[in-house]
Parts: structure tokens; C-alpha cells; sequence
């Protein structure tokens, strides 16, 4: 038994090491408020491209058909 108890003691130590590593680790790891943060802010940059996109090409047609006015 006392051989047992000595062996877990000596394990423990290296668990709790790797545990250090495991947890120094962790805060570099992403959360679900994190994703959803960036998922959010690209849904709304997905939307403003969208309507700059929509409106520059309204734009470009205006002014290619009043162009085609002045050549004509």
C-alpha cells in the first residue's frame, strides 16, 4: 500500500505540470462569446459591402445611361 501512495505522489507531480501547460494554454483558445462576436461584426461588414456594392452599381448605371444621352 505505502509503495502505491509513494508512486501516486510522484505522478502528481507531473499532472499538475502538465496541467499548468494545459491551463497556460487555454487563453489562447477562443470562446463561444469570441465567435459569435466575429460572426456577428462580419454579418454586419457582409451587409454594409452589400449596399455599397448595390449603390455604386446604381451609380456607375446613372452614369453611363446619362453618357449615352450627351453622346446621342
Amino acid at each position: 500500500m505505502e509503495t502505491r501512495i509513494q508512486e501516486l505522489e510522484k505522478a502528481t507531480a507531473d499532472i499538475r505540470e502538465r496541467l499548468a501547460r494545459m491551463e497556460s494554454g487555454l487563453a489562447h483558445v477562443a470562446t463561444k462569446a469570441d465567435v459569435m462576436s466575429v460572426k456577428t461584426d462580419v454579418m454586419s461588414m457582409e451587409g454594409t459591402l452589400l449596399k455599397w456594392f448595390i449603390g455604386t452599381a446604381i451609380a456607375l448605371a446613372g452614369l453611363a445611361f446619362a453618357a449615352a444621352k450627351l453622346i446621342h
